[in-house]
């Protein structure tokens, strides 16, 4: 009977996914169970779920008997050109201004004064973006684009190995919508799917940015400022409490939900589905030698 090492080994990423979903939803189990409510104990506990990806990957490597350190170090290599940091908080924005304008051109209400958030706020950006990236979600890319997508490219190619960790992505976050501790558990329906909708379109852009770079840190980063800079929305502040808007929310989610998609299918024709990278050969997030070591042309 084969051991659970092997077992591990002979399915790494479905074994990844498995042991990302059970960490995350364990730790973030007392949220649910115990009705805590917005406070500090649960944002620790939703901030140590998001560790799930990461420790999911080292458990597959271990059971592998490869070595983590060896597998992380090279993940977040830093040195790489400066269009690529303008890139992580360009493309929100694109995203913002490609979203506002269809929202606007819809017949909703845009008050562009919720982005006068001072000097301060965006001269101090960039150190909000690195914070979400080391401590909120941008650590979750260390499993997702780290692990998971080098060895689905082995044998998908670029475009679908997005899409599939995109689905995953998405729904990982399950527990956050069943709860009031959570932002996302206080929003409609449509809301959640238009959201769930734009990660999957964002997983692409992120498959982008690392197949481009070769740095899961380029992707945390890209992470960070989406978390942070997707809530800069310019929705006008006089619907907030009516019965408007809800319906306001669902088109604001919907539009920015949309400007994603355009620019990750932008990215997917001029880049090539199979390799998302205008330079293939030299891209990382194809087969490495970790990987070709461990299961070659073996995703599942």
């Amino acid at each position: 009977m084969p051991s659970i090492k092997s077992r591990i080994t002979s399915h790494p990423v479905v074994s990844f996914f498995v042991f990302a979903y059970v960490i995350t939803w364990t730790i973030n189990a007392p949220v649910l169970l115990f009705d805590i409510g917005p406070s500090w104990t649960a944002w620790g506990l939703f901030t140590l779920g998001a560790l799930g990806p990461f420790l999911a990957a080292t458990i597959v490597l271990w059971a592998g008997g490869q070595s983590v350190r060896e597998w992380f170090k090279p993940r977040l290599r830093w040195r790489v050109p400066l269009r690529w940091y303008v890139a992580v908080v360009g493309i929100p924005v694109v995203f913002l201004a490609l979203g506002t304008a269809m929202y606007g051109l819809l017949g909703y209400p845009v008050d562009l004064g919720v982005l006068d958030l001072g000097t301060v706020f965006y001269l101090t950006l960039p150190l909000f973006i690195v914070f979400e990236a080391i401590v909120g979600g941008g650590k979750e890319e260390l499993g997702w684009r780290g692990f998971a997508l080098p060895r689905l490219q082995a044998r998908y190619g670029a475009a679908i190995s997005g899409l599939l960790i995109g689905i995953g992505w998405a729904l990982w976050h399950l527990p956050m919508f069943f709860t009031t501790s959570s932002p996302h558990g206080t929003w409609p329906l449509g809301q959640q799917v238009l959201w769930g909708v734009s990660v999957v379109g964002f997983s692409l852009v992120l498959t982008w940015l690392y197949n481009e770079t070769g740095s899961v840190w380029i992707a945390m980063l890209g992470h960070g400022a989406i978390n942070i800079l997707s809530g800069l929305v310019p929705i006008d502040a006089a619907v907030v409490g009516t019965p408007f808007y809800e319906e306001v929310r669902i088109a604001a989610i919907g539009t920015f939900a949309v400007a994603v998609w355009i620019v990750a299918l932008v990215l997917v024709v001029t880049r090539g589905a199979d390799s998302l990278s205008k330079h293939p050969a030299t891209t990382s997030g194809l087969p490495d030698a970790t990987v070709a070591s461990a299961t070659p042309r073996r995703a599942d």
